[in-house]
């Protein structure tokens, strides 16, 4: 999913990227491999995408035998596959690539200069990078128009034209602008009988209400309400109040779109709730999927898309209707509200807001990006992207004491399996 950004949008964005730390004592061996296109003019406009969200993208042009020459587009240079990956699952989860290889980087001829180096944090260190590049070209080129002296009958005409205060001139709302640039939201076309995406509350309404501000986190709780209906909505003014927006400005749907993107559970769910998909988060005991009511123990993820731990084992590879959403829907999270999820890796309580964080990111994966439940080959697996985001989450939140659901989970169903649970742990710890 590529965000269709003007020009001029794009130029904002290189410029105002932060720069990164400068170092080239790192030697790295692997990089990431995110597209590959049969025309140069195209891997580089693919580039400036990437340079524009902080990124330092490379060129490697291949002769590929019957299929002439192709440029393969690459971001990064890496101490480990393993943190290689961990990069691109971050980029897939944000919208910025849809899929990618890990490859080693020594044979690359483009990575043996010094390039950004990355570690499992994503820090990272460049030379002169193509950001740089770009955001230099770009810079000389308004530069040079700007300091090209008009003719004299030009300037003697423009001073007969009305000067025009720009400040009247209508600019669309700064917090609508970042919702659509977050998402990715192309205008509906006229005529088109697609239903619109969102996210539904059903059930418990106010006990999804309760965790889904847990998400957006502490500052941002009341930007999120619900309608009549169970829509989830965003409250704009209090969403541009805290991304610190003043007077009407170009650069504040920029503003607005970097304070969304530096909250993890605050762009999970304007990726959801604002998106092309639908989906409806129920809190009960049952819910109704598209055969049948079904009881819920835990939780379900429901959606449409096949299943590779489902469709080889029914008939025809389908799944049963009580294995689908219900009808009008795209996917079902529903939840036990009285289920609480303990973690053996850390002998803690996963929060209830935390559950609901992961089954939200892991159905949007699924459908966003057509990602299995599980890895299939070098594509990452919905479950893993939802981790990926949940470690996200925690280190943004450092002070929140989030537990993530890493490892074995203990699910206990009832309030009677609760009690006897935090009985028998409270009588092993007094007897040690």
């Amino acid at each position: 999913m590529h965000s269709q950004l003007s020009v001029l949008l794009i130029a904002v964005l290189i410029s105002a990227s932060p720069a990164a730390a400068r170092s080239d004592s790192v030697v790295s061996h692997f990089t990431i491999q995110v597209a590959s296109f049969p025309d140069k003019a195209q891997a580089e406009r693919f580039a400036v995408g990437l340079a524009g969200v902080g990124e330092d993208p490379a060129f490697d042009t291949v002769s590929i035998e019957g299929r002439g020459f192709w440029t393969r587009v690459f971001i990064g240079l890496f101490n480990s596959a393993d943190d290689a990956r961990s990069h691109a699952i971050s980029l897939v989860t944000r919208g910025i690539i849809e899929e990618f290889l890990v490859r080693k980087a020594d044979s690359i001829l483009a990575l043996t200069r010094p390039r950004r180096v990355k570690d499992s944090e994503g820090h990272g260190s460049s030379a002169f990078s193509t950001a740089k590049h770009i955001e230099y070209n770009l810079a000389r080129k308004f530069r040079d128009a700007a300091s090209t002296s008009l003719p004299v009958v030009e300037v003697a005409i423009a001073g007969l034209v009305p000067r025009i205060d720009t400040h009247l001139i209508p600019r669309p709302d700064p917090a609508s602008l970042a919702f659509k640039l977050v998402t990715g939201e192309q205008r509906q076309t006229s005529g088109s009988t697609k239903p619109r995406g969102g996210l539904w509350v059903s059930g418990d309404a106010d006990e999804a209400l309760v965790r889904l501000r847990w998400i957006a986190g502490e500052g941002n709780a009341e930007l999120i309400n619900l309608d009549p209906d169970g829509r989830v909505r965003f409250d704009k003014k209090l969403l541009a109040k805290a991304a610190g927006l003043g007077e009407s400005s170009v650069h504040d749907p920029l503003k607005a779109v970097e304070y969304i993107s530096s909250n993890e559970g605050l762009l999970l769910l304007v990726q959801v709730a604002l998106g092309r998909h639908r989906y409806l988060l129920h809190l009960g005991r049952q819910a109704l999927t598209y055969g049948k009511s079904v009881d819920i123990a835990g939780s379900i993820n429901l959606d449409n898309n096949i299943d590779s731990r489902i469709n080889p084992y029914r008939k025809d590879g389908k799944k049963l209707d009580s294995e689908l959403p219900p009808a009008g829907f795209d996917s079902l999270i529903a939840l036990n509200p009285v289920a609480r999820w303990f973690n053996l890796n850390t002998n803690s309580w996963v929060q209830d807001g935390e559950i609901v964080f992961h089954e939200l990111a892991e159905a949007y994966a699924k459908l966003e990006f057509s990602l299995d439940y599980l890895d299939q080959g070098t594509r990452p697996g919905a479950h893993a992207v939802a981790l990926a985001r949940e470690q996200r989450l925690k280190s943004q939140r450092p002070d929140a004491d989030i537990v993530v659901t890493t490892g074995s989970n203990r699910l206990l169903r009832t309030e009677q399996e609760i009690r006897l649970f935090t009985a028998e742990a409270s009588a092993a710890v007094n007897q040690r």
